[in-house]
């Protein structure tokens, strides 16, 4: 994760209105907080800690203060804010996490159908993990306050219309200055869901890419056969399949799991592998014992015997391999047992290397229809069972423990907000243990959807395949986890694992409600297939390598023989760019590009580029001005030069009569493509030039089509150009055309002082396009408009002020071959 400064944007900020429910805190912020929302006329009401311990004494608050002052807007979660030892007994931490983390639940599910309701319904929770969700270092608040990010993340899921902020504070604020940002955020339009706050400087956290070198030299820990390894949850799903490749180096594996080892299957069903017919047999031989089965039976049943197989199958194997393998069953929440466990291994073997930590349950439920003891079940087994190993481990002995997570709760989830809320304590946990446990490389690997039976259902994988997310590959996973082993350094503790749009759905939902909302995703683009990076400048950057391969388009367009990407793909670069960084806005206009110096690919290897571009600080709620350069990355000299102008839509196609020529000749466009024009097949859009005179051209043109630029007919359905680089490129053409024939030169265009686009409906016929030239004050340049309209008269884009610098010296051109 990247975190980043980001000012407070500039917004229209809400009126409170309604009731907000405050949770009591050690900081006394909340009565802060609750004056502040009483002098704008809101009404607040601050929720004693001692309700937060039972959801029926929490039931009782909310209902009272309904009563009194009508429906809730807002909740305020503050219990968080509290310095807190890290506590020694999982009484005391079942304790917290009630406070801190499932009482958060226990109030939005008792408002949630006030917080619809409303116009904006608010949740906020905030903690004091140090500004950075304890990713920096580590402050005086509990891991357990983390898990209201993984909490809200899921609740805007199910719940889209209601407003959410996770906020995280250092100690060195003061509680009004704690309660004022708190206040900002949570009358904020929108903006992201996660933000920090560490010495008071507004904090965003990105999700950047991260390769590990995987060379021999940079190795970090190679496991040996002598290690003692403990693996929960892994007799099945991915940590078997973890499990595995560690069992396969020889080591002594110690597995632990819910269930007991299972027996010998009885022979009626051991050789059975179809589904549908171990089904039959078990209500077959229900019947014959006297009951009457039902459905729900058999299922269960069915479950519990795959699952024995699996269990069973897995531990063969595992000790086929060599490896030294026990199997011990034990409850993981269950602080006794499972404490004993770990000390026992201790005992017997007086070491244990690592740990991969993969036990959890999952039992999707919205929010509105989850049970108590049903959240507690998810979220126990996974935050119980790692605070039981945090207390047994001894990290002086201890080289690696790895925790399996989740993007669930990373990045929240549809119907998992048990799931999402305990995966984000672990992942703060995951940074608190690896800052305190000098010798043991701790990290939580946040794992996307594995294309695998297990924790995934069908349902969650659906989800995930709608946000762009692709599940793992079962030999892609494991590959990853053996070079996070081998190569992941100390200090990294919370890694996400597998591709997805992460970047993308976290603008998508960080962005100011009440804009017009964009529905730019990477997919939409052409050329674009990385997410643009927030620089600490303030700069947004992207890197590109041109090359034949990535940008086959340039085969078409060469002078003297040497590929040159042209000015026109330059601006839709620039524009996707743009478009893609600023996705709340819509890329309408890019004025005064500038061809600086043309990028050449020279060789085969290609040529690298830097996008960089800076929004203008003078932005209204009208439009959007961003300055971008197109640069070479070792000299830091410009490429292209432009400035995008973005605004909330696209305007209208205005309606124009624009008079044709008065006078002028045809010409036939083959015979202008071989005479006088340098440029390949996919730029051959010009098709047909109805009159050439003194004034300019009125010609015909057609659209390109991205998958023949790209040469890739899979290119994504939803793909489309801002600009279209071909079509805008037959303008500078139709001024090479007018040139040679009027004045003999070839001009190149050098700057093009405006293109707009208009309209939403898509290009796909032909166009008519007015070429018109505009006073002539020198044989060395050319000043020209261009007019692209459709059948109808709507102008789609209108070229201003282009300029070319004109050489005869550049007639050579359309001899190339």
């Amino acid at each position: 994760m990247q975190a980043i400064q980001e000012t407070l944007p500039e917004s229209e900020f809400i009126t409170p209105k309604g009731l907000f429910l405050i949770t009591e805190d050690q900081l006394f912020v909340a009565s802060y907080v609750a004056d502040s929302l009483r002098q704008m006329g809101a009404a607040s009401a601050i929720v004693p800690t001692s309700a937060l311990h039972s959801p029926q004494e929490l039931a009782e608050v909310v209902a009272q203060q309904r009563q009194i002052y009508g429906s809730i807007a807002g909740i305020i979660h503050l219990a968080p804010l509290a310095a807190i030892p890290f506590p020694s007994n999982l009484s005391d931490w079942r304790q917290y996490t009630q406070i801190q983390s499932k009482s958060l639940f226990h109030l939005t599910q008792l408002c949630a159908i006030n917080l619809q309701q409303q116009q904006s319904g608010r949740v906020l929770a905030a903690s004091l993990l140090g500004g950075y969700f304890g990713r920096n270092s580590y402050d005086v608040g509990l891991p357990t306050g983390g898990s209201n990010n993984g909490f809200l993340k899921s609740l805007i899921t199910e719940l889209p219309d209601v407003h959410t902020k996770a906020v995280d504070f250092d100690s060195s604020l003061s509680p009004a200055l704690i309660a004022q940002h708190i206040v900002q955020e949570l009358l904020m339009p929108g903006g992201r869901v996660e933000v920090g706050y560490p010495q008071g400087t507004r904090t965003i956290f990105r999700t950047v890419p991260a390769p590990l070198t995987t060379t021999a030299t940079q190795t970090q820990l190679s496991p040996s056969a002598d290690w003692v390894v403990l693996v929960t949850g892994g007799a099945r799903g991915i940590t078997a399949e973890i499990a595995g490749d560690l069992a396969s180096l020889g080591v002594r594996l110690i597995l632990v799991g819910r269930a007991a080892e299972p027996t010998a299957e009885k022979a009626e069903t051991a050789d059975i592998e179809d589904v549908g017919v171990l089904r039959k047999v078990l209500v077959n031989q229900a019947r014959e014992q006297g009951e009457t089965p039902t459905p729900v039976q058999i299922e269960r049943q069915l479950q519990g015997l795959l699952r024995d197989r699996t269990i069973r199958r897995n531990l063969e194997q595992f000790r086929q391999t060599g490896a030294k393998v026990e199997y011990l069953p034990v409850d993981v929440r269950n602080a006794e047992a499972f404490g004993a466990l770990i000390d026992g291994i201790y005992t017997r073997y007086d070491r244990l290397d690592a740990v991969i930590h993969g036990a959890g349950i999952i039992e999707d439920k919205l929010i509105a229809d989850k049970s108590a003891e049903s959240f507690e079940r998810v979220f126990d087994t996974k935050v119980d069972s790692t605070f039981i190993l945090s207390r047994h481990l001894r990290p002086d002995l201890l080289k690696l423990f790895v925790l399996f997570s989740s993007v669930a709760g990373r990045y929240g989830n549809r119907g998992q907000s048990d799931y999402a809320a305990a995966n984000e304590v672990i992942n703060r946990l995951a940074w608190q243990l690896d800052q305190t446990w000098t010798k043991t490389r701790v990290v939580a690997i946040n794992w996307g959807p594995w294309d695998t039976t297990g924790m995934a259902s069908e349902g969650v994988k659906r989800q995930f395949r709608e946000r762009g997310i692709i599940p793992i590959a079962l030999s892609a996973g494991r590959q990853f986890f053996a070079e996070e082993l081998r190569y992941g350094r100390k200090g990294e503790a919370e890694v996400i694992a597998g591709e997805g749009p992460w970047e993308a759905y976290e603008t998508e939902k960080g962005q100011l409600k009440g804009q017009q909302k964009s529905s730019f995703q990477l997919n939409s683009f052409v050329f674009l297939s990385s997410q643009p990076q927030i620089q600490p400048n303030s700069t947004v950057s992207l890197e590109h390598t041109f090359s034949l391969t990535s940008d086959p388009y340039l085969y078409d367009h060469r002078l003297d023989g040497k590929p040159v990407l042209p000015a026109t793909g330059a601006l839709e670069w620039m524009a996707e760019f743009v478009q893609a960084a600023w996705s709340e806005w819509t890329v309408t206009e890019v004025r005064d590009l500038r061809v600086m110096r043309g990028l050449v690919l020279d060789t085969d290897a290609g040529r690298k580029a830097l996008f960089s571009a800076r929004a203008s600080s003078h932005a209204d709620s009208e439009s959007l001005q961003v300055a971008i350069d197109i640069l070479d990355p070792e000299s830091k000299l410009p490429f292209y030069r432009a400035s995008v102008i973005l605004r909330p839509q696209l305007p209208e196609a205005p309606s124009v009569s624009l008079l044709p020529l008065s006078a002028g000749s045809s010409l036939d466009i083959t015979a202008a493509y071989r005479d006088y024009l340098f440029h390949g097949s996919r730029f051959q859009l010009v098709t047909a030039i109805d009159r050439l005179s003194e004034q300019g051209l009125d010609a015909r043109v057609m659209p390109c089509q991205p998958a023949d630029w790209l040469n890739n007919k899979a290119l994504h359905s939803s793909s489309h150009w801002l600009f279209d680089p071909g079509l805008v490129d037959t303008a500078p053409q139709l001024a090479i055309i007018w040139n040679r024939v009027q004045r003999g030169t070839t001009p190149l265009p050098s700057r093009f002082g405006s293109v707009a686009r208009y309209g939403q409906s898509p290009l796909n016929g032909q166009l008519q396009v007015a070429f018109r030239v505009k006073p002539l004050t020198s044989d060395h340049s050319l000043v020209y408009d261009a007019v692209f309209l459709d059948e109808l008269g709507k102008v789609h884009l209108h070229l201003q002020d282009v300029e070319s610098t004109c050489n005869t010296a550049l007639n050579r051109l359309a001899k190339q071959p």
